[in-house]
């Protein structure tokens, strides 16, 4: 749907063809949403902050970019550790990144994050200060995560976690309401350490998580836990490829 910092508009083009919209010059790791109405909210790191800009006219002009969650110029991305994005019925915008605002944690060479939550009530025009998703601090070191707004305003958000590890990572989940992160709920254990989890969300509000193993075998099978309670409870694992892949990297 990308490429670089600019949103195709038709099936082909070049960044100097007409097909393509600049959004923002110097974006990184952008992520896009829609609403109901057909109106669409872009999220990138630019200038070392969490930035947005938002369409009304199915893509063809884009607003300014405004600071999501300002981040003093230190945020980073790269390999699926950008920011994401949702929207609900009511044009409330949730989103998330994996931040560090420790002044020392930043002077490491790879400084660990945390998950950060932020959201606007105005439809992007400001946002609210960011709350930390994940409960235990220094677990989140990448916050490799996805995350999926309701129609109704509820945020879902899965990462991987290494509280109570000193390798390898789980999965946790949270729900947010109100712009408020519940309790973090550990759906499965040992992930793929490299690859970020998927999440989206039925007809009912009912979130749908999708991992990939992180055992040493010669095949790393892909596993769902769906919930029927609105992220209360989650089914047990359960395996999508039943034929072995043989990728183990």
């Amino acid at each position: 749907m990308f490429a670089a910092t600019f949103l195709a508009t038709a099936a082909a083009g070049s960044p100097q063809d007409p097909s393509f919209v600049v959004i923002a010059k110097g974006a990184d790791q952008p992520q896009l949403a829609a609403d109901k109405d057909g109106g669409f909210y872009c999220v990138f790191i630019r200038n070392g902050n969490i930035e947005l800009s938002t369409s009304s006219d199915n893509g063809k002009t884009w607003s300014a970019p405004v600071t999501a969650i300002d981040a003093k110029g230190k945020a980073r991305g790269g390999m699926q550790r950008g920011p994401r994005i949702g929207v609900d019925d009511q044009k409330r915008i949730t989103v998330t990144a994996p931040l560090c605002f420790d002044e020392k944690e930043l002077a490491e060479r790879y400084p660990r994050a945390e998950l950060w939550l932020a959201r606007s009530t105005d439809g992007g025009k400001t946002f609210g200060a960011p709350i930390q998703v994940n409960e235990k601090a220094r677990t989140a070191p990448e916050s490799l995560h996805a995350m999926s707004v309701a129609p109704s305003g509820e945020a879902h958000v899965a990462w991987l976690d290494m509280r109570g590890r000193t390798k390898g990572q789980d999965l946790y989940y949270a729900k947010v309401v109100d712009g408020k992160p519940g309790r973090n709920v550990k759906i499965s254990a040992t992930l793929c350490e490299c690859c970020a989890p998927g999440l989206a969300i039925d007809g009912a509000g009912n979130p749908v998580v999708a991992w990939r193993d992180g055992a040493s075998s010669d095949s790393r099978p892909i596993w769902i836990s769906i919930s029927k309670d609105r992220g209360k409870s989650f089914s047990a694992p359960a395996r999508i490829n039943q034929v072995e892949t043989r990728v183990a990297g």
